[in-house]
């Protein structure tokens, strides 16, 4: 594991990153490299799915759909798990399009060579709804959703709304952390030695609250460091719990919440003692 990087122009801030440990060190190194000290709170954990079976019949039938589509980069990672367990590869979408909610899922998909044909810029169901509709111009057509076991419907509902069929598989499960060393992250907090919190989810948000106890105490921790947003849904579910916000970046990925801190960090930085 490399270090911060000594001339970056987030040198000497200290970043608590909240994704799942599995997510964590990719995105860490990406602090790294913009020169951040990087403090690890993964508030979630990754599982399979409830129902595993109907993973494994979607995957078996990707090429019978006319839209596949993804709303995170999660559900490509785990969708691929299930392709490759069944000995698939990129062929199994055969004439399917493929949409995604935002650029990195997008770049998830096209890193497994899979071609990416409507890519939402709002990072929210409501964005991807109204991107594939755009080019959905028929009625009933068959949409596969791959996505996690809890999420909002507003996608399926919106299509469905418009006459198209949509099939929705849960291709895994997200929980709140369980067992991590976090008393030391959360004293750092209290007495302002964190720069800065990032949230990249409603998962991550509402099982921070779970692991501090409250929505009170959430507040009283992150009262003296800035509070950093992925973008519209993880802040609306910030301000849900009425939780600061300082930033939320302009495009919904770890490089456009790297721009937004960078951005916000020399004013409204809090240096460690």
């Amino acid at each position: 594991m490399s270090g911060p990087s000594t001339n970056g122009p987030l040198h000497g801030k200290r970043i608590v990153i909240t994704r799942a440990k599995d997510q964590a060190e990719k995105s860490a190194a990406m602090f790294r490299a913009r020169g951040a000290e990087v403090v690890l709170l993964p508030t979630i954990e990754l599982h399979p799915p409830k129902d595993p079976a109907a993973v494994t019949e979607a995957v078996g039938r990707l090429g019978a759909y006319a839209w596949v589509a993804f709303t995170s980069a999660n559900g490509v990672e785990w969708t691929w798990s299930a392709m490759e367990s069944a000995g698939l590869d990129a062929r199994a979408f055969g004439g399917a399009k493929i949409a995604a909610i935002g650029p990195g899922t997008a770049a998830a998909l096209e890193a497994h060579g899979v071609r990416v044909d409507v890519t939402a810029t709002e990072r929210k169901g409501e964005g991807l709804a109204k991107a594939m509709l755009e080019t959905l111009k028929r009625s009933g057509e068959s949409v596969l959703l791959l996505r996690a076991q809890v999420a909002r419907d507003v996608l399926p509902d919106t299509l469905r709304e418009a006459g198209h069929a949509v099939d929705v598989v849960a291709v895994y499960e997200t929980r709140a952390a369980v067992g991590e060393a976090v008393d030391e992250v959360l004293r750092e907090l209290g007495r302002g030695a964190i720069d800065a919190v990032t949230f990249t989810s409603a998962s991550t948000v509402d099982n921070f609250v779970a692991l501090v106890g409250s929505e009170g105490r959430a507040r009283d921790l992150l009262a003296k460091t800035l509070v950093a947003s992925i973008g519209p849904i993880t802040t609306e579910a910030l301000s849900a719990r009425a939780l600061r916000v300082d930033v939320t970046a302009g495009e919904s990925t770890i490089a456009g919440l790297l721009d937004a801190i960078e951005a916000a960090l020399p004013a409204e930085s809090v240096t460690s003692d």
